[in-house]
Order: structure tokens, then sequence, then C-alpha cells
């Protein structure tokens, strides 16, 4: 669990105690994926738990009756002593963790049953065990664990029929065991509690992050759909969109200039300020492919401004480059195509699925996205007219496009009315 992560910021410890409190519930977990990390530190908690708990028995016992009761204050700082020792016991897998546990648990469990009885209700245990297994086994080890369930479930009972009294010679009051009663009740709730808090966090963690990656590919209105429903087919027709096609100029000679992690790290840096502009813009991203970037404007819900919202985002995208290959000491521009059409839009792929869309739309705009010079931004006829109130506009080439029709190529003016 992180404690200064996002999701955890409703409950953070002071910034003093971040760091010691993240390495004790990280002990014993360095060498661990990270993956697995989870249920490791689910059973250093558990261990904690029981550590402290004991101690607390221990104190209980020896303030009532030290004397009497030595034999239950000894052992509870044994118990104490070797729960908190889980950590030690991960470097042999997470088996090896669960069971040295729940053997020094159940043991003691029974020889303090053995002095006190059942009334004192120590068997209660038993029960909190078997819950507290089930959350941090993991599902990789969950089937070696049933069975200690089981064997949780018998010792209860042994305990229950084999121990109704309190060892002979131990006297203790009514009021003393209706206490530890009372004691054993709240003690295991709390370390279920915590137990389940902290996997139920787990989920709410692993949901935010699958959520956030569903956003990041796809329109959030697409991913809640996905969510609702995995198995059904996402797919849905728009009368009218505006897709945008980016391309940078010289990019194979950039490539071999620059080498793989410097051309890395500048179309990083390129398409991150790109998506900075087009959620700026109201306008979902669809993918990248090398060096061309693929935008669509009015899905999955159309917007008056969608028209302006594309060209103005061409527009920025022109000084985005301009200010990015300054930035990285090299010399590239965009070419930019924009067509405005019906289009169709849905889930494509099950398991490396991918939000896509299609249509003569789209051919339109990634035809007309080559025909420009560098710096240029090709829009259709549909786009244009919609904006030669607020754009310049020179007709480049008449074009008769196969299956399309005859099309003019027209150049948009970076500068508006």
């Amino acid at each position: 669990m992180s404690l200064n992560s996002p999701e955890s910021k409703s409950f953070a410890l002071p910034k003093p105690l971040q760091k010691p409190m993240r390495r004790l519930l990280e002990a014993g977990t360095y060498a661990i994926p990270t993956a697995d990390k989870k249920h490791f530190i689910a059973l250093n908690i558990v261990g904690y738990m029981a550590s402290l708990t004991s101690l607390n028995y221990a104190i209980t016992y020896a303030a009532h009756d030290y004397n009497n009761l030595k034999p239950l204050v000894f052992g509870n700082i044994i118990s104490a002593v070797l729960t908190a020792c889980v950590p030690f016991f991960h470097r042999f897998g997470r088996l090896a963790s669960v069971y040295f546990l729940v053997s020094v648990i159940f043991v003691l469990i029974y020889y303090f049953i053995s002095i006190l009885g059942r009334d004192a209700g120590i068997q209660l245990h038993y029960i909190g065990a078997s819950a507290v297994i089930i959350v941090v086994a993991g599902e990789k080890v969950l089937r070696y664990t049933i069975p200690t369930i089981f064997i949780a479930a018998i010792l209860h009972l042994l305990a229950w029929f084999q121990f109704p009294t309190p060892r002979q010679g131990l006297i203790l009051s009514k009021e003393f065991i209706d206490f530890l009663y009372i004691f054993s009740t709240f003690s295991i709730t709390a370390v279920i509690s915590i137990v389940v808090f902290y996997a139920y966090h787990q989920v709410r963690q692993a949901q935010a992050r699958a959520d956030a990656l569903l956003y990041n590919i796809m329109p959030q209105e697409i991913a809640d759909r996905l969510k609702v429903a995995p198995n059904e087919t996402i797919a849905d027709r728009f009368k009218k969109a505006h897709i945008i096609f980016a391309d940078m100029t010289g990019f194979t000679n950039l490539t071999s200039m620059l080498g793989p992690l410097q051309t890395t790290e500048l179309l990083n840096d390129l398409y991150s300020e790109f998506d900075k502009s087009a959620a700026a813009h109201n306008v979902e991203k669809i993918k990248t492919i090398g060096d061309a970037y693929m935008a669509v404007a009015g899905i999955p819900t159309p917007n008056k401004n969608d028209t302006e919202n594309i060209a103005n985002m061409a527009v920025d995208f022109m000084k985005i480059a301009q200010k990015v290959s300054g930035r990285h000491g090299v010399d590239f521009g965009l070419r930019i195509g924009i067509a405005s059409g019906p289009i169709m839009a849905g889930i494509i792929g099950k398991d490396r699925f991918a939000y896509d869309v299609w249509g003569d739309a789209v051919n339109l705009a990634a035809r007309l996205e080559p025909i420009g010079d560098r710096g240029h931004i090709m829009v259709d006829d549909t786009l244009r007219d919609a904006l030669v109130k607020k754009f310049d506009f020179k007709p480049v080439v008449d074009l008769d496009l196969k299956g399309i029709g005859k099309v003019t190529a027209w150049l948009l003016e970076t500068k508006t009315k």
C-alpha cells in the first residue's frame, strides 16, 4: 500500500511517519515482484496485528494476576515475537509465510484455551483466522491454504468440547472471564476489519488504475459502456465528425540522426503536448502511428463548436511542433489534413482492444495530409464552408478520389479573421 498515493490521501499519515510505516509494511518484500507484493504486505499486517493483540493479552494477564497467569503472560510474549517475524519468511515464498503464521497462531490459541477454558472466547480467533487467510492468501496459493480453514474449524470445536472450564487450580472470576470474551471479540473484529479494509483498498487502487488506462485509450463515455457490458459489441454511427491527421516532415532522416532513445523522447514530448491541446479543444485522440497523430472532434458527444475546435487545435499543433523542435535542437515541421463527414466508431478486438473510427471522412483526411507542404493545414470543402467566416482559405488542388468523388483541397491560413 502506498501511503502517499493519490488514492490514500484521505487517510494519509503525517509525513514524518510515512517512511517508517512504509518500511514496516513492506518489510521482507523488496525482492518480490510488484504483482505479488500486496499479498505479502497483507501477511505483514496480519502478523503485526496478531503481535499487538498478543502483547495486549500479556499486559492484561500481568495486570490482573501475574503470579497466577504467568504461563499466559509468557505465552503471549512468545506469540507476539513469533508473529512479528513473518517478514523473515517471505524469502521462502508466500506459502511459507502463511503456514508459519497459521502454525504459530493455531498452536498458541489451543494452548491458551487449554488454560482458560472456552468461556474466555479465545477460540473465536480460529474463526477470525479463517476469514483472514482467505483475504491474504491470494488466488495463487488459495487452494493450498483452504485446508487450514477446515483445520481452524476442527480446532475450534475440539477446544470447545475439550476445555469447558479453566485448568484445574486456576481460579478466575466470572467478571474477568467475561472481560476476556469481550476483549477477544473486539480484537478479532479489529484484525478482520483492518485486513478486509486493506484488501478493499487494493481493489479500489486496481480499479482506479484500470479506469485511468481505459480513459487514456478511449472516450470516458465509451469506457463506461465497456465496463458495464464488456462482452457487448460497441459500434456507433455519427452523422458528422471532424478527423485530423498530423504527420511530421522528414521523420525518417530525423530518426537516423537521433537514434532510438532521443527519437522516443522527442515523440513523447510532442505527443504529450498534442494530448494537452486535444483535451483543451474537446477533441478525442484516437491513436498514433509512428510519427502520425490521429484525433476526432464530434464524438462520442457532438458539440456546436467542433469545427472551430478542430481548426484551432490544428493551428495550435503547428505552434507546438515549432516549440518542441527548438526544445530538442532539431528541425522538423508538420503536415495536417482535416476532413468532415459521417463516420463509424467502435471497439475493435477482444484481448488487446482499441477504439477506432472509419469511413470516407477518415480516408479523406488521410489523403489530404500529404498534399500540403511543411506547415500546411489542408481541409476539405465541408470544413472550409463551415469556417469561411473565421479563417482565410486558399484553394490548392481539385481532387477526384476513388470512392469519395470530387473534392477541393483548401489551405487553411493559420491567422484567424
